[in-house]
């Protein structure tokens, strides 16, 4: 690979060190040392524990005085009850100075390791870019290469399979060149294409921060003015914003700057990772809990003034952005819902009994990994027509018939009449209840006999019927409500036919008021 020339400032040698760690350990945490670092200049924790990292600039040998700013670090770290305490200095030992290291060892319960010009070198040989970012002038190739792509420069291709490879060596080696951004291509039609430059390390944008200035002309129209705002409000908030390139001015590095002709500009700040719980909450004007939803917080997008938390519920129906402005210390809340193809009933249900209680008169707040973040706040919406109350019903209905009919349900997007029809009547039987169907007529075979010729005469019949694997359909799926008992109202013969075995007769309900009503119970 080469010799190495190991940076003369030692701000320069820390940081090409610190980046070389976070690309082998990507969750390194860095240590401001401006208030004293006790003892480490970067740490990193696992299920080991805590691992502790000390760079020192030195080059040729290790003087008494070096060994001191050694040993005294040391000491500070221990402090800390680390299981390892690596010192990363471009210094191979000669046999006294590892004799010296290797009698510290003696006085320390964690083990210390010597991470000498050997160990640095080897690494950079895994680390390229690294090495080529800090040890090597890579800057006119990145600017070449980002100016290849976007200007779309690519050598011609015969298959898409072509593409795809040349797109890969393309990004490859804009990473191989620098260690702290990774690049990706996203190729379409129009706006679609574009370059994605990502940090490829937490703090990677704080190692080597890209700065491209960027200013709005002709403001004064509507269009400028809007662009104008979409700006403002990603520089202040971090949010993502497209803006057309007729209303951009950018400068800055050669390669991160679009070229000419490029037809818009997106901004925003990168969605940094978040595992944090939270509850929104919704009180009466009195403080009085009304209703809770659980919310996974995922990501937190940042800017000047503040920020934008995000997050979903656990079915993925209900996202929420929560903005902060630290300097005003106001936030808002905003939710959004989306109603998936299909979930189960009890997971619908506590999405709608928390929909049902946001109104008027009621106020919303969140909590935070166990904490309030803002004060009590009145929604700012319009009611549904109709409410939620009929949906909340319904769904208590679906999770009773799983648990009664030992079934499970999905429920789809816009469930039909006859769905909801199906689901009352599932319902009630199963719970004990009774439901009345209309019976206008009904047709029945029926031995030559005296008894059956006395029907002839407007004799009222009446008639069970028995179903012992009843069922009824919601959803396309046959629900088992078990064994039923059909109670048909009475019935008289409007019609009678002979048959070979005897008669065919046609029965008709009475017309006055209730007389065509039958009754379906369960059987218990």
């Amino acid at each position: 690979m080469g010799d190495v020339r190991w940076p003369n400032d030692p701000m320069a040698y820390e940081q090409a060190i610190a980046v070389l760690l976070s690309c082998m350990h990507p969750q390194l945490q860095r240590v401001d040392g401006a208030g004293g670092d006790g003892g480490r200049d970067a740490q990193l924790t696992d299920a080991q524990g805590l691992h502790v990292f000390e760079m020192k600039s030195f080059t040729g040998r290790m003087t008494k005085g070096r060994r001191s700013k050694v040993v005294n670090s040391l000491r500070r770290a221990a402090l800390l009850k680390p299981v390892s305490w690596d010192v990363i200095v471009p210094i191979d030992l000669n046999p006294a100075e590892e004799r010296w290291f290797a009698d510290l060892q003696g006085a320390y319960p964690f083990p210390l390791s010597w991470r000498g010009a050997t160990w640095i070198k080897a690494r950079l040989v895994e680390h390229p870019a690294v090495r080529r970012f800090y040890f090597a002038d890579h800057q006119a190739e990145l600017g070449h290469l980002l100016q290849q792509i976007a200007r779309k420069h690519i050598s011609p291709i015969d298959t898409a399979v072509d593409a795809v490879g040349r797109l890969r060596q393309l990004c490859g080696r804009l990473t191989e060149l620098d260690p702290h951004y990774a690049f990706r291509i996203i190729a379409g039609p129009g706006l679609h294409t574009g370059i994605e430059v990502l940090p490829a390390y937490p703090g990677a944008d704080r190692d080597q921060p890209l700065q491209i200035a960027l200013s709005i002309t002709d403001p004064d129209t509507p269009e400028g003015r809007r662009a104008a705002a979409d700006f403002e409000r990603c520089r202040r908030y971090g949010d993502p914003v497209d803006l057309s390139a007729e209303f951009v001015r950018l400068s800055g590095p050669p390669s991160l700057v679009p070229p000419e002709g490029s037809d818009h500009v997106r901004i925003e700040a990168i969605a940094e990772p978040r595992d944090l719980p939270a509850q929104l909450i919704v009180t009466d004007a009195s403080g009085k809990r009304l209703a809770a939803l659980g919310l996974h917080m995922s990501s937190i997008r940042s800017g000047t003034h503040g920020g934008t938390l995000t997050g979903a519920d656990p079915t993925g129906a209900v996202t929420c952005t929560f903005r902060l402005d630290r300097t005003t210390r106001e936030s808002s809340i905003k939710i959004d819902v989306h109603v998936p193809d299909a979930l189960r009933p009890a997971q619908w249900l506590d999405v709608v009994r928390f929909a049902a209680q946001a109104g008027p008169g009621s106020r919303l707040q969140m909590i935070l990994a166990g904490h309030p973040v803002n004060d009590p706040m009145p929604f700012r919406i319009t009611p549904h027509v109709g409410g939620a109350a009929p949906v909340v019903r319904v769904l208590e209905q679906l999770i009773a018939i799983e648990r009664l009919a030992v079934t499970t349900l999905v429920v789809p997007k816009d469930p039909s009449n006859e769905d909801l029809r199906a689901i009352r009547e599932a319902h009630t039987l199963l719970t004990g209840g009774t439901v009345e169907e209309v019976v206008s007529s009904a047709a029945m075979e029926a031995d030559d006999t005296d008894f059956v010729r006395g029907l002839f005469t407007q004799r009222p019949v009446r008639l069970r019927q028995n179903h012992p694997n009843y069922e009824i359909e919601i959803f396309g799926q046959r629900v088992p409500i078990g064994p039923v008992q059909r109670t048909l109202p009475a019935l008289y013969v409007s019609e009678h036919r002979r048959s070979a075995d005897g008669w065919h007769l046609t029965l008709t309900a009475g017309r006055e008021p209730g007389a065509n009503v039958a009754t379906v119970q369960r059987v218990v």
